[in-house]
């Protein structure tokens, strides 16, 4: 047997374990059905919530290509699992989104989206095991409530548990790139959030886009209003234990300011148990 068919075998081997293991994740609470994609249309869909979400919405920018398909794509969606919020009171409209890419999914040299802003060399060296990284997370504007963060944290813990995830990472932005608006969050991640040294990233070294975070001393923070006021996906990552990675980078293309955000998995078991078992979500 060739090297060529073997190594077909064994990524098609992979793929069936990998979607046996991903059905483990679906489930459904009175309309809403939480999903990993099993088929192009249905991560089609997802790119044109993010088409809507990011780019009209949020004033990314889009290419011409973008634009006349209306979805927001690039390379890593071929390779990425896409977790899918559906509703099937709208005909099973996609309403929310999670992309999702495990470091034994990431093709050889091959680098993690995150590794375009951060340097996450030590995180990678620290954690031996299963990482994965966390990306373009949306929910469409009518969804944007409490239970449906729920569904999707509730869905990524299964997604963890099954596929043994040690560590979780990715960027998360604050809306508008002028960096300088969002000092008093940025001082507030970075004085009461930073990842530990041995495995904190830092953003990369360009003089444009890599902004420093200690903005505002310490002791002129108010704590609790700086947590309140932080946008709901940050708050939530910093309530299941998350830290923060050293400086913001200004992504123009996406009118956003990043962090990047790391959450160690056995940090978040007893907390997803209480916050987002099953039962807990409301319908």
């Amino acid at each position: 047997m060739s090297s060529s068919t073997t190594g077909s075998n064994s990524s098609a081997s992979r793929k069936a374990t990998d979607k046996a293991l991903n059905a483990k994740v679906n489930f459904r609470v009175g309309s809403l059905e939480v999903l990993v994609a099993e088929n192009k249309s249905q991560i089609k869909a997802s790119q044109k919530l993010r088409y809507r979400v990011f780019c009209e919405e949020m004033g990314a920018k889009a290419s011409k290509q973008m634009k006349s398909t209306k979805r927001d794509f690039d390379t890593y969606d071929n390779i990425c699992d896409h977790l899918l919020v559906i509703d099937h009171d709208k005909n099973k409209a996609v309403v929310g989104s999670y992309r999702l890419l495990r470091r034994s999914q990431l093709p050889k040299g091959k680098k993690f989206y995150t590794e375009g802003e951060y340097d996450i060399s030590k995180a990678l060296k620290y954690f031996k095991g299963e990482v994965m990284e966390l990306g373009r997370s949306c929910v469409d504007r009518a969804y944007r409530t409490r239970s449906s963060m729920q569904l999707l944290w509730r869905a990524i813990g299964e997604y963890v548990a099954v596929h043994n995830v040690e560590l979780l990472f990715g960027c998360a932005s604050f809306p508008g790139s002028r960096y300088k608006v969002h000092a008093t969050h940025l001082a507030y991640l970075y004085h009461y959030h930073l990842a530990p040294a041995e495995f904190r990233p830092k953003v990369l070294k360009n003089r444009r886009k890599g902004k420093r975070m200690n903005l505002v001393d310490k002791d002129h923070l108010d704590k609790r209003e700086c947590m309140v006021s932080l946008p709901p996906l940050i708050k939530g990552y910093l309530r299941v234990g998350g830290y923060v990675g050293n400086g913001a980078y200004k992504d123009k293309p996406y009118n956003t300011t990043d962090i990047c955000i790391l959450v160690k998995t056995d940090s978040i078991t007893d907390k997803y148990q209480t916050r987002y078992a099953p039962g807990t979500i409301d319908a």
